[in-house]
Parts: structure tokens; C-alpha cells; sequence
């Protein structure tokens, strides 16, 4: 029997692929539509109602009317496309409690629903593992580190989310560590991106060279400007303007990641 579905075996119609599609498209077997329960016991954080079906919508709308639960050891799980909810936030719900009913709301194409796991960083990880089985258990803290070109040594590390940064007001970054994350940095006085590098097997940058912009795979970051402010979140990584953190020939002297 299926955790999230009332009376049926679960049919997967659209797999789990990191950075295309990070769910799990899923209908009662042989395409049929079911009432949706709550995985595991949890809070409910956030609802959306009185979404039709928009195709092409983003955002949050893209999910329609949906059910997000927060869940023990800070993982979420996430219920979309609902045809309606039987929630409301705040609610404490236990395991097997009726969320909604299995819909076509939002950016869909079908009935189905769209089933979501996050970390206790609120990004989305495999829910395969999961779907019939329990959470994972907490997660070690993340830390990541800056170098100080000024004072020529590594800054303590801090953790990610935690709401600190990484840095010195004032003293421009050359380089940066950081646990489980692919990053890469812009090399100011070089003007080009250096090579992507992956948990601490590596630093990204150039000891001694400011760095003037930073892409962080799977993150939500932003970068603060020496002498300047913080700069907009950011959460994209990619050659557009929006698809990094930073200013090209502006130094950096701090970054922050949530």
C-alpha cells in the first residue's frame, strides 16, 4: 500500500531527474485518482487554494492548490496539484491524515500528484528512497569558508542557513571551501570563471585575487560588495546576469548561503 495515497498502489508517471524535474509525478494504479495522506507525521507550514488548472503558470502557482508539511528533523514533504484541501496551516497532522484530493491544478497536465521531499534546507532531494518508507534522519550541518586577502588566512567557518556569512566587511575574498556544494568563482584581476570544484576537495579561486562573482550549484546565496551592501539572493547558476552572485569589477568581501 502507498503512504500518500488513501486506497492504492502507487504509479509513478514521471520520474525523479536532478535539475529537470525534482519530484515524483505519481497517480493511484492503472491511472486513477485518489484521496492524498500525509506521509508522515508534521506540522502543515504552507497551503495554496483557489488555483484552476494554468498550464505554463510558475512559481508557486505552478504547484496549484498544494499542502507543504514540515516534518520532525526539519525535512518537508510537499503535495501538488490538488483538486482541493483539507488542511489548514498550522495544523499538527499525523501519519495517514487526509491532505486533499488528487487533481489537475496549476502549471499540470493531467490529473496526478506531484510529490515533493526537502532537506532541512528546504531543497529538494530524491523522494524515491522514501516514498514507502520513513524520512531520513537529520542532516550534519553544511559549513563553507572564505579567504581573506587582506589578512592573508582563511575566516572561521560557519554554518549554511544559520543566517551568518562568510567574510570580512571590507577585506575582498580570494577563495572558498564549502561542504557537499559544486561552486565556481570569477577571478577579477583575470576577468575569466575558474573551474568548478566540489566539497573541500578543492578551494574555488585564487589566493591573493579578488573575487568578483560566485555560482553556487543547488543554493540559494548572495554575495555582499566590499565597501557596498548585500547584493539580491540568488539562485540560479548559469551565464545569464541573474545566474550568479556578484558584480563584475567589484570585489566581494563576504558571501552568505541559505
Amino acid at each position: 500500500m502507498s503512504r500518500i495515497l488513501l486506497d492504492g498502489e502507487d504509479q509513478i508517471t514521471n520520474p525523479y531527474r536532478k535539475n529537470v524535474h525534482e519530484a515524483l509525478d505519481i497517480v493511484k494504479k492503472w491511472y486513477q485518482t485518489d484521496t492524498i495522506i500525509a506521509h508522515s507525521d508534521g506540522e502543515v507550514v504552507m497551503i495554496q487554494t483557489g488555483v484552476p488548472n494554468e498550464p505554463g503558470s510558475t512559481g508557486n502557482r505552478s504547484y496549484g492548490n498544494f499542502v507543504k508539511i514540515k516534518h520532525q528533523d526539519g525535512y518537508y514533504t510537499l503535495y501538488a496539484h490538488l483538486q482541493s484541501v483539507y488542511v489548514h496551516k498550522g495544523e499538527k497532522v499525523t501519519k495517514g491524515q487526509k491532505l486533499g484530493y488528487m487533481g489537475n491544478s496549476g502549471n499540470a497536465y493531467g490529473v496526478h500528484l506531484h510529490f515533493e521531499i526537502r532537506n532541512s534546507y528546504d531543497r529538494r532531494i530524491d523522494p524515491t528512497p522514501y516514498l514507502n518508507k520513513d524520512l531520513p534522519k537529520k542532516e550534519k550541518s553544511l559549513y563553507y569558508q572564505t579567504y581573506d586577502n587582506v589578512k592573508k588566512r582563511w575566516l572561521p567557518n560557519v554554518v549554511v542557513g544559520n543566517g551568518d556569512y562568510a567574510g570580512n566587511f571590507g577585506n575582498a575574498i580570494g577563495g572558498v571551501y564549502a561542504d557537499s556544494y559544486r561552486l565556481r568563482v570569477h577571478d577579477k584581476r583575470k576577468g575569466i570563471w575558474l573551474p568548478w570544484v566540489q566539497n573541500r576537495n578543492d578551494y574555488a579561486g585564487n589566493l591573493g585575487n579578488d573575487i568578483d562573482g560566485i555560482q553556487i550549484e543547488n543554493a540559494t546565496y548572495r554575495a555582499h560588495l566590499r565597501n557596498g551592501s548585500w547584493l539580491p539572493w540568488v539562485t540560479n547558476y548559469n551565464d545569464t546576469s541573474s545566474g550568479y552572485a556578484g558584480i563584475y569589477g567589484q570585489s566581494i568581501d563576504a558571501i552568505e548561503i541559505k
